[in-house]
């Protein structure tokens, strides 16, 4: 199999935990084994096991947000992949040169709690411009899985942030500078990735049969992730 044919996937991790982006780069080996996969980092965040290159940018872990764009746009990566988070359990292989055939760019377009209220004092910051308002309305993107032609869509939606308040570099900037990007691109939701197939929540169990990515979003997920990442593990030993 040539370089340029191996599907492509990229993750943002800077920290001293790995356990969780290990469980990751593990179910992609798992079902994709011969694909590449690019970690960016800092230089204090230890190595993760199969990655196949490590980016290693400079920023500031104190603005997440603004970091994770730049760390992307600065990976290298010069073709179709998907970038998805941490907290993520890959379940089948995902061909983004496949994917980006009609829609070059696809961000995951949510499906689940659209019509929840905002929470506009999330983690005590204030959001309240954007309170009680339906989620699907406020964040119709969720940046959990989004493939690309190659990296320099994260340069604009960087410069996008940049402009906007600096709160949303700690919080809410991804999915506030993909909302702006889409609307000035006159890209819609119906052009993305579907949550329930790229983003999974685990208690859909009804729908995790088709999904490629099971996402363990927000605390009370992040113990259901452990226990689907052993079981993948017990069956792929009894399978081998």
């Amino acid at each position: 199999m040539s370089q340029n044919s191996r599907n492509v996937y990229v993750f943002f991790f800077v920290g001293d935990d790995v356990s969780q982006p290990q469980m990751l780069v593990d179910t992609i080996r798992w079902v994709d084994p011969n694909s590449e996969v690019v970690h960016c980092a800092d230089a204090g965040t230890p190595h993760i096991a199969g990655v196949s290159r490590r980016a290693e940018v400079k920023g500031d872990r104190a603005r997440l947000m603004t970091y994770r764009l730049k760390a992307f746009a600065e990976s290298g990566v010069d073709r179709p992949a998907i970038y998805v988070d941490t907290d993520m359990l890959c379940l089948r292989a995902i061909d983004s040169v496949a994917l980006s055939r009609q829609y070059p760019v696809r961000f995951c377009s949510r499906q689940f709690a659209v019509d929840a209220p905002f929470n506009g004092r999330f983690r005590g910051m204030d959001f309240t411009e954007y309170d009680k308002q339906p989620l699907g309305v406020v964040y119709p993107y969720v940046a959990c899985a989004t493939v690309t032609p190659d990296a320099g869509v994260w340069g604009v939606l960087g410069a996008v942030l940049d402009r906007i308040e600096p709160k949303f570099s700690i919080w809410y900037g991804d999915q506030e500078a993909i909302k702006r990007f889409c609307s000035l691109k006159g890209i819609n939701p119906s052009h993305g990735l579907p949550e329930t197939l790229f983003g999974c929540l685990p208690e859909y169990s009804n729908l995790i049969g088709e999904a490629y990515l099971l996402h363990y979003k927000g605390p009370s997920r992040k113990a259901l992730m452990s226990d689907q990442y052993a079981t993948m593990r017990r069956k792929l030993n009894t399978n081998r």
